[in-house]
């Protein structure tokens, strides 16, 4: 992350903070990439993953305990972002029917973090993703909850990975973080991907003293995704500058 960045998520974080968000909470927005035990849920199992050479990523996953194995409202089979916030989407088992799924995760969980996967159902065009990103982040933030945009591994819109690129102009331009979930699926077999072009591989475990879990889509997924929110725990702590006095400035 640049600077500017980094100074919008503590900004962001110090909204939500005020706003009473929980801290050691994150939520998932998405689609059916998202709606499997494969995505994240494992580090909320000890017995499903090894960290081997990564234990020093165990205090990250210790912070955001019991966000792993959640699904959420906000994560749908076949949605595309223009439904986020239409509430005729929402969940009526557990939303109010003028609520959108994004604003009733939001009530339940209350993350100050929220991973958005989103774009392989957007067919339509790139300036359309774009577009309803646009107001979905800005949304998130209002809320003080730090939006982290994510690329996908797969190509399926129509033409060859535009959605990605607008994921990364928005990312830019609102200067939120980038999950670049792309750029490592293009180091694995099939791009990550599994016969339908369009899900991640995965492995039975998450076990990352085994080689060959690094050839497969959702624990890399994961795994980066620990790398991600790391930096969200270290941006947040970090301290604010503070100018100094005129009488510190001038002293020898």
């Amino acid at each position: 992350m640049d600077g500017v960045t980094r100074q919008n998520v503590r900004t962001i974080y110090r909204r939500g903070q005020a706003l009473g968000r929980n801290a050691h909470a994150f939520s998932k927005l998405g689609d059916s990439g998202a709606f499997t035990g494969h995505y994240l849920t494992r580090f909320d199992y000890p017995p499903h993953y090894t960290l081997g050479d990564y234990a020093y990523l165990q205090p990250v996953i210790d912070h955001y305990k019991d966000s792993f194995e959640r699904y959420g409202v906000a994560v749908v089979v076949g949605i595309s972002s223009w439904h986020v916030l239409d509430p005729a989407r929402t969940n009526l088992t557990w939303c109010a029917p003028e609520e959108h799924m994004l604003a009733c995760e939001i009530r339940l969980h209350n993350p100050s973090i929220l991973f958005i996967r989103l774009g392989t159902n957007d067919a339509s065009s790139a300036e359309v993703l774009a577009r309803n990103l646009q107001r979905i982040i800005a949304f998130t933030v209002e809320q003080g909850v730090i939006p982290i945009l994510a690329t996908k591994a797969d190509r399926f819109e129509e033409a060859y990975n535009q959605n990605n690129e607008a994921i990364r102009h928005v990312a830019a331009d609102f200067h939120i973080p980038l999950w670049d979930f792309d750029r490592v699926a293009s180091t694995l077999p099939n791009h990550g991907l599994m016969a339908d072009q369009v899900h991640l591989t995965h492995a039975d475990r998450n076990d990352y003293t085994d080689p060959d879990t690094f050839s497969k889509g959702y624990p890399m997924n994961d795994l980066t995704a620990l790398f991600v929110l790391k930096t969200m725990l270290e941006t947040v702590r970090e301290p604010t500058y503070v100018a100094p006095s005129f009488q510190e400035a001038v002293q020898p």
